[in-house]
């Protein structure tokens, strides 16, 4: 198969490290063009699956404006500039919970949006974790932690009590991570 070409670019949103968003004029292989088609570029972000030394998993409860409602996710947070995933995902378990663990496992990085952008979410399990620091929330951060088993978190998961697709995707991944082990 081949790719589209590009015939045309332009800058429609500039707000980085946020989000840009830009109009292209784009010629699909078969010689049809579509005019205005846009694409995103918005920041990588890392999530944490993370199993405690007591069997629970935490789960954050945050306000997110963008469904305009408090949603349980995973602990997660943007990478900043050059940080490789592992570290955003370990600095963000850190902060948001204030756990950290010795074991961590890769369980993939997944593009969120594939026709709008290169977006990816990086997910990793982490083993044994456990509190040792205090919450480092920052100025745009509000949120309380809860833990549950992983019977727990499949029942919320497959009950509707987990509304973002990364984080249902590295709850199941974790779980499968988990019974294979």
């Amino acid at each position: 198969m081949q790719s589209w070409q590009i015939l045309a670019s332009r800058a429609a949103l500039a707000r980085p490290p946020w989000l840009s968003v830009w109009e292209q004029d784009v010629e699909l292989p078969n010689g049809h063009v579509i005019h205005d088609y846009l694409v995103t570029v918005a920041r990588d972000y890392a999530m944490v699956f993370a199993l405690c030394e007591d069997g629970k998993v935490p789960l954050v409860h945050q306000y997110k404006h963008g469904v305009g409602h408090v949603l349980q996710d995973l602990p997660a947070g943007y990478l900043d500039s050059e940080e490789p995933p592992l570290e955003a995902a370990q600095r963000e378990l850190r902060e948001e919970t204030g756990l950290t663990a010795p074991q961590w496992q890769a369980l993939g990085s997944f593009v969120i949006d594939s026709n709008r952008g290169n977006t990816r979410a990086h997910l990793f399990l982490a083993r044994a974790a456990r509190l040792t620091d205090p919450q480092e929330l920052d100025d745009t951060e509000d949120l309380n932690v809860s833990f549950h088993s992983p019977d727990e978190l499949r029942d919320l998961a497959f009950g509707g009590g987990i509304e973002s697709l990364a984080s249902m995707a590295a709850i199941m991944m974790g779980l499968e991570a988990l019974r294979a082990s």
